[in-house]
């Protein structure tokens, strides 16, 4: 399915490319990560008095105990003002712990704590059960191809980060 289609401008007659969002897969996933996204953080918000980034970093930990914001960023691509914000929130609640990085001095490690792991168990939950509901109807085959369609793009994400139009055409 292509994703542009021809179209006459508004008031001018003459016909451009235009896109077709019903083809366009970064619309999708542009639709689907903010609706997904708002309404994570409205109920963590709601029930648990924290936000969608708050719990990225906090799976994260669960994942990796003992890794420097740095290492969330680059496995969660958050941004790092948004992933310092989080864990300086986490830790003065008490569910992240820093201590020093014994190889690098300006650097500290994080991990979740009693309470954080508490919270994360209860987070989990509640994350994959939404994650249930969004998959409803879709075959064990079917989910697997997903996830294999969806790794192959993120596959893509350096290419994509590294992309550089040809001399002439806009991006």
């Amino acid at each position: 399915m292509p994703s542009t289609r021809r179209d006459r401008a508004a008031g001018e007659g003459a016909e451009r490319d235009v896109l077709d969002l019903g083809g366009y897969v970064p619309y999708f996933l542009t639709a689907i990560s903010n609706t997904w996204s708002r309404s994570s953080s409205r109920l963590y918000l709601e029930r648990f008095g924290i936000g969608v980034t708050e719990w990225r970093v906090m799976s994260q930990l669960a994942i990796e105990p003992g890794i420097p914001a740095q290492r969330i960023c680059e496995v969660i691509a958050l941004d790092k003002g948004a992933v310092s914000r989080s864990a300086a929130a986490l830790v003065a609640a008490g569910h992240v712990a820093e201590r020093p990085d014994t190889r690098d001095a300006r650097r500290q490690l994080l991990e979740l704590t009693a309470s954080g792991y508490v919270l994360h168990d209860q987070l989990i939950a509640l994350a994959t059960a939404r994650e249930q509901l969004m998959l409803e109807g879709f075959s064990p085959q079917e989910r697997a191809q997903l996830i294999d369609f969806l790794r192959r793009m993120q596959a893509r994400l350096p290419a994509l980060r590294d992309f550089v139009p040809p001399s002439g055409e806009r991006g």
